[in-house]
C-alpha cells in the first residue's frame, strides 16, 4: 500500500507501508523514484524530527493529517531513517 505525496517540483514521492506497529498505528517509509532520490538526500529536518521537508515539499509535521480517501491518517512519529508512524484511529472500521 502506498500514499502518493504532492511535490511542487514534480518529484515522485510517496509513503509506502512497512508494517503495523499496534492496532490503528502503522509504519511507513518515505520513498522517491530514482530520478528524484536527491529529495531524500537533501531533506530538511526541523527540531528533533518534529517535521521533515523534502525539496519541493510536502512539509510533514507531527500532528499533520493526510487525507487519502477513504482513509485519514495522522502523523504521530517521525524517525531519523525517514519512517513515519501514522495513526488511523479516527477512521470507522
Amino acid at each position: 500500500m502506498k500514499i502518493q505525496l504532492y511535490n511542487r517540483d514534480g518529484a515522485n514521492l510517496w509513503l509506502e507501508k512497512l508494517r503495523d506497529i499496534e492496532p490503528y498505528i502503522s509504519e511507513w517509509l518515505l520513498k522517491a523514484n530514482s530520478d528524484y532520490e536527491y529529495c531524500l538526500k537533501y531533506i530538511r529536518v526541523i527540531g528533533d524530527f518534529k517535521a521533515i521537508d523534502p525539496p519541493g515539499g510536502p512539509f510533514l509535521a507531527l500532528g499533520d493529517e493526510l487525507d487519502y480517501f477513504p482513509r485519514k491518517y495522522k502523523i504521530v512519529k517521525i524517525k531519523p531513517n525517514l519512517t513515519i508512524w501514522l495513526s488511523e484511529r479516527n477512521n470507522n472500521n
